[in-house]
């Protein structure tokens, strides 16, 4: 009897855990039938397969979140890499992002600041403020002071709206610096060139009409007022053949016939062509070149270089008021260098000039230049020539004891090829 109710007993519990299985199964089976169907399967698929599919569409999906994660790090990357600063902002003025430019002319800890706190810019901060309350592009030009250099920007800010509460504002600046000084530049060559045309041309014009309204009895005032028509005339002529020859050699439209150049050549040349000039302005001019010296370089374009550098001294050291007048030019090797020198005891350049001497139409005395006949193009023609041969200028000065101008070149017979290459290169640029 015992048995028998044990059997029993054990049969209702085999019969309930019959059922909760086929139970567990029924709901196991709704859910992979709706896992399949949401997978793109039909109902009643096996669940091993179902699981194999959902093991890809994990892997899948793994992928494309790194890719993602790649992709996102790549912007951000780029934008690191843009040389404009470029900031992000929230509507509540809460910087998000800042590239690596951007936070060069911030303050430092840029993210989770205020744009308040890091920008010190009335314009750009007020450019901001209109940007939010109205959501529209703001655009202008901004000065920002960068490591204590004042800096142009064309600054932009940029409204973009994701959805209803969410909502970011680019901040770009563009960097104009150079476009400034460039159009300043402009501006400055425009009005030199006016200038130093009108003071000749008012020149030759008020002397020839004088001369209209003269009866021309008078044969010495007459020659006196064509003498100083020529002499405007010539340095009208001057002053265009400079620029004209400043323009081509910057253009490239220069032509250099590259060769072995003897520099004691090139001096003899502008010795034979100065020292006439030298002897009326009561100024000494020597020329030292014993042993042959070559460059590789144009034997007109060495000519001029020479020749405006000792035309230039000897000009300005016959305006010293008293003391020693003497030019001296010299060529010697050092350490496989030829060194064309020229120095003078001439006034010297003040302290203050000696950093814009090579700037276009800058006189240390205009004054002075002016009654010389200087055009105050020389010594950048002179740069420019040095430069096409690979050469550097260099000076030296002091005033009231004279000024020493450098150019160093290579020597020929050392790496010649490579001087030869290299000259070509800077004569296409």
């Amino acid at each position: 009897m015992a048995l028998l109710i044990a059997s029993i007993l054990l049969a209702i519990v085999f019969l309930v855990l019959f059922v909760n299985e086929q139970r567990k199964k029924r709901v196991y089976s709704k859910y992979f039938d709706k896992i399949a169907i949401s997978i793109g399967e039909e109902a009643g698929t096996p669940p091993l397969y179902v699981y194999e599919r959902l093991r890809k569409r994990l892997e899948e999906l793994e992928k494309k979140i790194s890719d993602s994660e790649r992709e996102r790090k790549n912007v951000f990357t780029i934008l690191n890499n843009i040389t404009d600063p470029i900031i992000i902002a929230r509507g509540d003025g809460t910087i998000t992002f800042a590239n690596i430019a951007g936070r060069d002319i911030t303050r430092p800890g840029v993210e989770g600041r205020k744009v308040f706190e890091i920008i010190e810019n009335y314009v750009l901060l007020e450019m901001f403020e209109k940007a939010l309350q109205t959501g529209e592009l703001q655009s202008g030009d901004v000065a920002l002071n960068v490591d204590a250099e004042t800096r142009h920007y064309d600054a932009k800010i940029v409204p973009i709206k994701f959805d209803e509460e969410s909502e970011r504002y680019i901040i770009v600046l563009h960097d104009t610096t150079k476009e400034k000084q460039l159009d300043k530049l402009r501006r400055e060559f425009i009005s030199n060139v006016s200038h130093e045309l009108r003071t000749p041309l008012t020149s030759i014009h008020g002397y020839a009409e004088a001369l209209l309204d003269d009866d021309l009895s008078n044969k010495e005032l007459v020659r006196k007022f064509l003498s100083v028509i020529e002499s405007e005339s010539a340095r009208m002529t001057r002053l265009i053949n400079d620029l004209l020859d400043l323009e081509k050699l910057e253009s490239g439209d220069a032509k250099f016939i590259f060769g072995p150049v003897e520099m004691c050549h090139v001096m003899d040349r502008v010795y034979n062509i100065l020292e006439p000039l030298a002897e009326d302005y009561g100024v000494e001019l020597q020329i030292e070149c014993d042993e042959p010296k070559t460059v590789y370089g144009d034997l007109d374009r060495l000519v001029q270089l020479a020749l405006n550098l000792v035309d230039n001294a000897v000009k300005y050291t016959s305006i010293k008021e008293a003391g020693e007048k003497k030019v001296v030019a010299r060529c010697y090797e050092k350490e496989n260098m030829i060194i064309f020198e020229v120095k003078d005891t001439g006034p010297g350049i003040p302290e203050d000039a000696q950093r814009r001497l090579f700037e276009r139409f800058y006189r240390v005395d205009k004054a002075r230049s002016r009654k010389v006949g200087g055009t105050g193009l020389g010594l950048s023609i002179v740069k420019m020539i040095a430069e096409k041969h690979n050469a550097k200028v260099s000076f030296e000065s002091k005033v009231g004891e004279g000024t020493t101008f450098r150019v160093i070149f290579k020597k020929y017979a050392e790496n010649l090829a490579d001087q030869a290459d290299e000259t070509v290169k800077n004569n296409k640029r």
